[in-house]
């Protein structure tokens, strides 16, 4: 009998594999994110951690207070903002 913390086969397999399983989405994103715009790639980057809120909010009912909800409304404003420019210096050309 092991002691406590002794790694098997078996857990050292599910560890390499989850190394794989991390890797390889970050792979195909790294290669996806080469033929777009840096900045279509900096407001993906903003996406995904606000699902995160919404659904921590809206679906697990996580206690919002005014200081966060504050936070969350600037860096939106200033992505309207930054995205209203990009927009007209597109059309501008």
């Amino acid at each position: 009998m092991g002691f406590a913390g002794a790694s098997t086969g078996w857990d050292t397999f599910i560890l390499m594999a989850a190394g794989i399983i991390t890797a390889a989405p970050l792979m195909i994103y790294a290669n996806g994110a080469k033929l777009l715009k840096l900045s279509t790639i900096g407001i993906m980057q903003y996406i995904a951690p606000t699902m995160i809120f919404l659904i921590a909010v809206f679906a697990f009912h996580e206690p919002l207070s005014l200081v966060k909800l504050g936070a969350f409304s600037l860096i939106w404003v200033a992505l309207v903002i930054y995205t209203w420019s990009m927009l007209k210096q597109a059309r501008g050309r």
